[in-house]
């Protein structure tokens, strides 16, 4: 009984969890984008970008190992960016076409909100999956989120295409070869948060985390938000 108890996820660990994760969103987003620290901030997310492309693998596994957190300002931060492209281009695109604004506004929110769906229902699902909770919300969330560094820098070359249509053809596929290195980053990150050395057990829990995720993208895709 006791063991089964131990294997049993608790929900209400998991709605505190969210909460304090909410609050600290709020402090990070408030912190970070206050005038005096634009400058800062932006010079550490930066750099944070620049460690990660000299050595993804490394950084995941830090950023994993990081009791402190460190690094979830800099995920937010890639979180707000990612937004931010999204709602550029979605904005301009309507514009451009002569969409009726009043048609246009819910798509464009949904197109927004998508990449915070996305790394919640990973981060979730992860958690959920992750019986040891060895792991805060936060700390998942931050290697989830700088899994998704090759998709937002893809969405932000994107909106190039506001410019010519026509280098879609440059867009298109470097979109889908940063979705594949996003992938294989997810694959580590989640590995590390899992501590797992065996890769024959890990195989399996990544496929079942992805399928349950796969389940999730499509509840929420009836909902008419795509998510990555």
């Amino acid at each position: 009984m006791e063991e089964e108890n131990n294997n049993k996820f608790d929900t209400d660990e998991l709605f505190k969890e969210t909460s304090n994760t909410f609050n600290e969103v709020k402090d990070q987003v408030k912190g970070s984008f206050k005038k005096e620290e634009l400058k800062n901030s932006a010079t550490e997310t930066k750099n944070f970008i620049v460690e990660m492309f000299k050595n993804p693998i490394e950084g995941l596994k830090n950023i994993a190992n990081d009791d402190g957190n460190s690094n979830f300002k800099y995920a937010i931060i890639l979180v707000v960016i990612w937004m931010a492209a999204i709602l550029i281009y979605r904005v301009v695109y309507n514009i451009h076409y002569s969409i009726k604004f009043s048609s246009a506004i819910l798509s464009v929110v949904k197109a927004t909100i998508a990449p915070v769906v996305t790394v919640c229902a990973i981060s979730i699902v992860v958690m959920i999956m992750n019986k040891n909770k060895g792991k805060s919300l936060v700390t998942i969330l931050s290697v989830v989120i700088a899994t998704k560094l090759p998709i937002v820098i893809a969405t932000v070359v994107n909106l190039l295409r506001l410019i010519s249509y026509k280098i879609v053809n440059i867009t298109s596929p470097f979109y889908a070869l940063c979705e594949v290195i996003s992938t294989v980053l997810l694959y580590f990150g989640i590995k590390f948060l899992y501590n797992e050395e065996d890769d024959e057990v890990y195989i399996k829990k990544f496929v079942i985390v992805e399928a349950i995720y796969i389940v999730v993208a499509i509840v929420i895709g009836l909902l008419d938000v795509v998510i990555y």
